[in-house]
């Protein structure tokens, strides 16, 4: 087992990872840092590199006006507001920081038909982000370490960590021992078994959106309680999204059920596909596919939907499964015929006739349909008819280590472990629902502070020989 001794080590090649390495060496010129990534270089970044990271902001950079109490709504209050009020704070420098590092931004449309206008996004979405930090951490003398996997932390007799020891894809252990350590490995989405622990016996069911997703597998959260630290952020809960069950494709998003209707594979309807617009209930919809309806459901539409332009809010490699009939419909899906016949009948019978628009909320609702159906409540009546089959994946997960305003991991005690920072998904935040356009903005910005703390630590340097 070898040993050395660097100024930083960071666990993880996404956003979060990246920016605390860049900054730590802007902040520190000729500072030694590693930054571990446990794949291979072609695929490393996390969740980060498949995302288009879309940033809850302006065009100029400052938060969305309701960034603040977005976040803490949907916590219902649980999200520390310091947090919350310092990422608002963090937001334009982090964005003109990108900037001045290559990474340009742009104003963009999301995949949701009832946006209001564009939201800000990296140009080349989170594969810029992942490409260009990683050349720079280069360009100023940093190492990015391909298949090395964090194992665990390292302290000192007073509980400070001081090192990391790690395994590469050879099997071969080592001691790194730095006088702070980052973690920015990512939530515990890739792992069946944490899966199953912390949101049931069914976890192991919800697969990653995207291949990065598969990398994070929960280390860096328990290596942290293991050395002491407090959790934060709610462990059942996730970030999760509708996508085509019929494709293997990263984010495959079909974000266009409130428009017709959503049936399990009983032919039935089991949620309120209209209960607010698209960006606001798909998180919700998502987990009530894997909660309610075994992890498998149809959006059933008809030709109103597809008069309109829609591409942008269905991201699927597949057509919609299409019949000129309900009857041929479900038996192009394996669903009861007389079923789908009778769900549907039901929900037309309560509908309002009428053209639909797509774009804003229209208030328009079935009446004594159980579940209701509170927004485009229009009649499916128009064949040929569509569907797509849809899943839940999971983005990410909500629990992690506690951490403050400064990204110190914390102990119960509310108290810092000294040495110990904690970026992105593996710093738990979230609670009830993910207010979205908030993570990929919320790992750079605590990166770089982390960053910038790790470069102030450099005046008490430390040794290997107080390690046990």
């Amino acid at each position: 087992m070898s040993e050395e001794k660097l100024d930083l080590v960071v666990v993880g090649c996404g956003a979060g990872g990246l920016a605390t390495a860049l900054q730590f060496l802007q902040s520190a010129p000729g500072g030694r840092v590693v930054v571990l990534e446990r794949t291979t270089k072609a695929k490393r970044g996390g969740n980060t590199v498949w995302t288009g990271s879309f940033f809850r902001l302006d065009e100029d950079g400052n938060p969305a006006p309701d960034f603040t109490d977005r976040m803490t709504e949907l916590s219902k209050g649980k999200t520390d507001t310091s947090i919350i009020e310092r990422l608002a704070q963090l937001a334009r420098p982090t964005i003109e920081w990108l900037g001045h590092n290559g990474v340009a931004t742009k104003s963009d449309i999301t995949y949701f038909l009832t946006s209001k206008g564009p939201r800000l996004m990296p140009a080349g979405g989170g594969a810029a982000i992942v490409e260009t930090l990683s050349a720079r951490i280069e360009e100023l003398g940093g190492v990015i370490e391909y298949g090395v996997t964090a194992q665990d932390l390292i302290q000192d007799s007073e509980g400070t960590v001081i090192g990391i020891e790690t395994s590469d894809d050879q099997g071969r252990s080592r001691k790194i021992f730095a006088r702070t350590v980052v973690l920015a490995s990512g939530g515990f989405e890739g792992s069946a078994d944490l899966l199953d622990r912390h949101l049931g016996d069914r976890g192991h069911e919800l697969s990653p959106i995207a291949p990065g997703g598969r990398s994070n597998q929960g280390e860096g959260i328990e290596m942290g309680v293991r050395a002491g630290a407090d959790v934060d952020g709610q462990f059942d809960r996730f970030h999760g999204e509708p996508v085509d069950a019929r494709t293997r494709a990263a984010e495959a998003l079909v974000m266009v059920y409130p428009y017709g209707i959503l049936v399990d594979h009983h032919a039935k309807r089991f949620v309120d596909e209209g209960s607010d617009t698209p960006d606001n209930t798909f998180e919700a919809v998502a987990y009530k596919i894997w909660r309610d309806a075994d992890q498998f459901a149809y959006v059933i539409a008809d030709q109103k939907l597809m008069r309109h332009s829609i591409a942008r809010a269905v991201l699927t490699d597949r057509e919609p499964e299409t019949a000129p009939t309900l009857d041929a419909l479900a038996r192009r899906l394996d669903i009861d015929p007389e079923q789908l016949a009778a769900t549907v009948d039901a929900y037309n019978a309560a509908s309002t006739p009428g053209p639909l628009d797509v774009t804003v909320l229209d208030g328009i609702a079935t009446e004594g349909l159980e579940p209701p159906k509170s927004n485009w409540a229009r009649p499916l009546d128009e064949p040929p008819f569509v569907a797509w089959p849809v899943t839940c994946a999971i983005t990410f997960t909500f629990g992690g280590l506690k951490t403050n305003a400064k990204a110190q991991v914390l102990r119960a005690d509310g108290q810092p472990i000294d040495g110990l920072y904690a970026v992105g998904e593996v710093a738990g935040i979230y609670h009830h629902k993910y207010p979205g356009a908030t993570s990929v903005l919320r790992a750079l910005a605590f990166g770089r502070e982390a960053g910038r703390f790790a470069a102030q630590r450099l005046s008490n340097p430390i040794t290997s020989a107080s390690a046990h």
